[in-house]
Formats: structure tokens, C-alpha cells, sequence
């Protein structure tokens, strides 16, 4: 079952990176940050600017890292915080509904914050931390049972 839910994981991982990386070159390359700004500023985004960068930065490289697997936690924290100030900002006044609605960022937010946290073992992050906290936790339990201990 872990291997299934590992599997399943990575390829959630893999479709909303790919999402994430679209709407992030898109702020950054397609329209460039000054035309994303202007576009911010317009929707009474604070500092406009400064969450131009901060939205293209965290999609583009959150949706690179989501899909690695690497920095898990801080992703889907940053990711969250940018689809919080989409919806807030943005999306909100439209209702759940697409397309001006709020459903997309919401579910991104969400699946991203999940994931940011339960990654699975096919994740860079697992092949750095969790060896490294499954090795304490059997060195926990097998000190435990050494001093005689019983559940």
C-alpha cells in the first residue's frame, strides 16, 4: 500500500507542478513581471510589484520542487500563502465557480499543502530525511526493548 500511495502521490505531484510551472513562467516570461505588476496593481494587490515576484518565484520554482520533491513543507507553505492572496484578492467577489471563481486556487492550495507534508517515499525529501528518521526511530526502539520496556 505504500508503494501505491507513493505512486499515486508523485503523480498528484507531478499534474499540479506542471499547473504551477505554467502560471509561473506565464507571470514571469509570458507577460513579464512589470505587465504582471501593473495587472496586480489593477486588482488592488498590495505592494504589486513585490507580489508579482513573489507569485511567479514560488509557482515557477514550487511547481519544479513539488515535482522533485525537494523542500516539501516550505513549498506547499509558500504556495498556499500565494493561492490565499489569489483567492483573496482576486478570486473571491467571483464566487467558487470557474473561471473567475476561486475553485482552482483553493484546490491548489490545498493539494499542495497536503502534499508539502505527506510526500510519499518518492520524493528527494525522503531519500534525505527519511531514511535518517525511520534509522532513529528504530534506534529509539531498540533502545526502548533494551531496557526491558513493554507496550
Amino acid at each position: 500500500m505504500t508503494a501505491l500511495r507513493s505512486l499515486l502521490t508523485f503523480i498528484g505531484r507531478i499534474g499540479v507542478g506542471v499547473i504551477l510551472i505554467a502560471h509561473g513562467w506565464q507571470k514571469l516570461m509570458t507577460w513579464g513581471i512589470p505587465n504582471t505588476a501593473q495587472n496586480f496593481g489593477k486588482m488592488g494587490i498590495p505592494f504589486p510589484e513585490v507580489s508579482a515576484w513573489y507569485a511567479a518565484i514560488v509557482e515557477l520554482a514550487g511547481g519544479i520542487l513539488l515535482i522533485l520533491g525537494i523542500a516539501l513543507p516550505l513549498v506547499g507553505l509558500a504556495v498556499a500563502i500565494d493561492m490565499i492572496g489569489a483567492i483573496v484578492f482576486v478570486h473571491l467577489p467571483h464566487g467558487l465557480f470557474a473561471p473567475d471563481g476561486f475553485e482552482l486556487p483553493l484546490a491548489i492550495g490545498a493539494a499542495v499543502l497536503a502534499m508539502g507534508f505527506n510526500a510519499g517515499t518518492w520524493s528527494i525529501d525522503h531519500l534525505l530525511f527519511g531514511r535518517r528518521r525511520n534509522r532513529r526511530r528504530e534506534e529509539a526502539a531498540t533502545e526502548y526493548y533494551e531496557q526491558g520496556e513493554t507496550y
